[in-house]
């Protein structure tokens, strides 16, 4: 089941409503909890028994940058192997690829590099990549520290940001969609405005975030999220 905000609005909203659209795509192994994180990112929900994806859920989410409308479009993709063949589909033409594992599965994050290394492969332009290490209302540090570290330095020898969060308690969800969508347009505009397309179907009713241009409290985010690129 896929899980949409309402859409709805008069043709004389149509020039008011238009979105540039971000394609954001999550990767991961099964049993993550990137359902959860992109539910929680969504509807500020958490449900204790998710069904594994199959295929791809698609979600929406509207924010705001500097006076103009963004609406990003999530596709959750299924963890389970004998979906990787589709996935694919989903990743090619995103903006942004967030690679999430769970901070008690070393595992996990063997399966971040694989995502890496295929869509290095099948993509003509690299979208903004992220390590995301969800579950850490779970953390042990005495169990879970090398996990954790091991993700950091993957990111560090990649190039690309790594952060923590907790789909559960929901620490650190927004931010890290917000820290990178702001990323995004702020470092790669030709590739958000250049692409730039209006979507006459889809005039969002959606909960908006606001993106803060404060470099003081960017900074702080980051600090709290233990995030970096």
């Amino acid at each position: 089941m896929s899980f949409l905000n309402s859409l709805s609005s008069s043709d004389d909203e149509e020039e008011e409503n238009e979105h540039i659209i971000i394609k954001i795509v999550m990767l991961g192994q099964c049993g993550t909890g990137k359902t959860s994180i992109v539910i929680r990112f969504v509807q500020n929900e958490f449900k204790e028994n998710t069904k594994p994806t199959v295929g791809a859920n698609f979600f929406l989410r509207s924010m705001n940058f500097e006076d103009q409308n963004f609406c990003l479009r999530l596709w959750d993709t299924s963890g389970q192997e004998k979906f990787d063949s589709l996935t694919p589909l989903y990743y090619r033409n995103a903006n942004i690829a967030i690679l999430v594992y769970d901070v008690k599965s070393i595992s996990s994050l063997e399966k971040v590099k694989y995502w890496v290394k295929e869509i290095k492969n099948n993509v003509k332009v690299m979208p903004l990549l992220l390590i995301v290490g969800n579950k850490m209302d779970e953390y042990i540090e005495e169990y879970d520290y090398e996990t954790v570290e091991r993700a950091k330095v993957i990111a560090q020898k990649m190039g690309i940001g790594v952060a923590q969060a907790s789909a559960k308690t929901g620490e650190g969800i927004n931010e890290i969609f917000e820290n990178i969508t702001q990323k995004l347009i702020i470092e790669r505009p030709s590739q958000v405005y250049n692409e730039f397309e209006q979507d006459n179907s889809s005039n969002f009713s959606t909960d908006q975030v606001s993106l803060q241009t404060n470099n003081n409290g960017d900074q702080n985010k980051k600090e709290k999220l233990q995030c970096c690129w």
